[in-house]
């Protein structure tokens, strides 16, 4: 195994990212997200407004056992599930 590889027990699937978001969406918005799929959009159907956001990374830190670079972040990511979830693999290289 390369130096760069993620080890296994680190790597993010999409599966993974896509119930991770939807896990920390449920603990920062206090609620269930019926019908969670990749082209929610957070902000206009999820209800996630900007003081959620640093809540929501860092919820997302915790579950995927990773570190995420804020200094790569754009408004874009948080467009919906699925751009999110691109972040998240393009960030731990899965």
């Amino acid at each position: 195994m390369s130096e760069t590889a993620v080890p296994l027990e680190n790597a993010v699937d999409r599966d993974k990212a896509v119930e991770a978001i939807g896990s920390a969406l449920r603990e920062v918005l206090g609620r269930e997200i019926p019908g969670l799929h990749e082209d929610l959009r957070l902000f206009d159907q999820v209800g996630l407004d900007s003081s959620g956001v640093f809540e929501l990374l860092m919820g997302l830190e915790e579950r995927l056992g990773i570190e995420l670079d804020t200094d790569q972040l754009e408004m874009s990511h948080f467009e919906s599930v699925r751009t999110l979830a691109d972040f998240l693999l393009a960030e731990t290289g899965a």
